[in-house]
């Protein structure tokens, strides 16, 4: 077991690098935080030496990763030109401390999801599996149908509208309109208190996030629940007298989701990818609402930090992902 970790580890640490270079490439490419200097070319002259904007691409993401080892992600890239000779005023804000905590919102909003997504899952599957429940089984798949065919933003902004109509916009300097609630036991923007709280702040886009993938997954362990109550370990457990609960969970539902859970692994990008939609529409102050503001500011240096981030979320769900696959299946860990 300590060997399969250990290599899942370090290929998670080398896509995390992987990705930081082709993010950092992509971003200072195509975008260039001295744009609002566009009139102003002595003091766009003075961002462009500071950030080194004019270097090769490769050099200017070698002294990023130098910077990131040494001293974390830094600062946002800042405008702020004046004085006598012409300088930056301002070095920006720090990234690491909101970006962090954006990070933890997007994974705990992720995590509550997946939650979510495995009741949900478990229950429709295992219902869906039984033979003798026909019309039943034909109602909920067409409602699982339906939560997959509906996008992330437009099941959020549903649920928003019918769930939590009393909402208020308040303007925020530096963030603009920031769409909050307090009435009722759902709350709508970021989370700012305990775990009580955050439960409130991330229930609705996590399951909003969630219905769409239980409709996905339920149909996965829907057919491997079939083929399991076919084989021949299921009829000597009914042959021995064990409750039809007992063979459906303990028995055919542990086996049916060892693939279930492997495909569920393999998709975690996508579910982080969702999730944003969903933080998006419900300003939950997670890594989308951080990544809308740097890529408003066409800050390569913020906006490259959150694809890492991202990364490292992604591939720490999918570690844990692994670890579970490890236990429910210990062959894996051997193989």
């Amino acid at each position: 077991m300590a060997a399969y970790v250990l290599r899942r580890v370090l290929l998670a640490v080398s896509v995390v690098a992987a990705v930081s270079l082709v993010g950092f490439v992509g971003f200072g490419l195509s975008l260039d935080p001295s744009f609002p200097l566009a009139f102003k070319p002595r003091d766009r002259a003075v961002v462009q030496a500071y950030y080194h904007l004019k270097d090769p691409i490769l050099s200017r993401y070698a002294r990023w990763f130098w910077t990131f080892v040494h001293h974390g992600f830094g600062r946002t890239a800042s405008t702020d030109v004046g004085g006598a000779p012409l300088r930056l005023q301002s070095l920006g804000d720090p990234i690491g401390p909101q970006l962090l905590h954006a990070a933890w919102v997007s994974l705990a909003l992720v995590g509550l999801a997946l939650v979510f997504v495995v009741i949900g899952t478990a229950a429709v599957g295992v219902f869906a599996a039984q033979p003798r429940r026909l019309h039943a089984d034909v109602g909920v798949r067409a409602l699982a149908y339906l939560g997959t065919a509906v996008p992330t933003f437009l099941l959020g902004d549903l649920l928003l509208r019918a769930i939590a109509p009393h909402v208020v916009a308040n303007f925020v300097p530096g963030r603009g309109y920031v769409i909050t609630s307090t009435n009722g036991w759902f709350l709508i923007g970021a989370p700012t208190g305990g775990a009580l709280d955050w439960i409130r702040h991330l229930f609705l886009p996590s399951a909003t996030l969630a219905l769409g993938l239980v409709g996905v997954y339920s149909r996965y362990l829907r057919s491997a629940m079939a083929v399991e109550l076919a084989r021949p370990y299921v009829t000597v457990a009914r042959a021995k007298g064990l409750p039809e609960r007992h063979v459906l969970i303990r028995h055919a539902l542990r086996n049916s989701l060892i693939p279930v859970t492997a495909l569920l692994t393999l998709d975690l990008g996508a579910v982080v990818g969702a999730s944003l939609a969903a933080d998006g529409v419900f300003h939950a102050g997670g890594l989308a609402s951080v990544f809308l503001g740097a890529l408003g500011h066409a800050d390569p240096f913020e906006l490259t930090a959150i694809v890492v981030v991202s990364a490292a979320v992604v591939c720490s769900l999918t570690f844990g992902g692994d670890v579970l696959v490890g236990l429910l299946d210990p062959r894996i860990v051997s193989s």
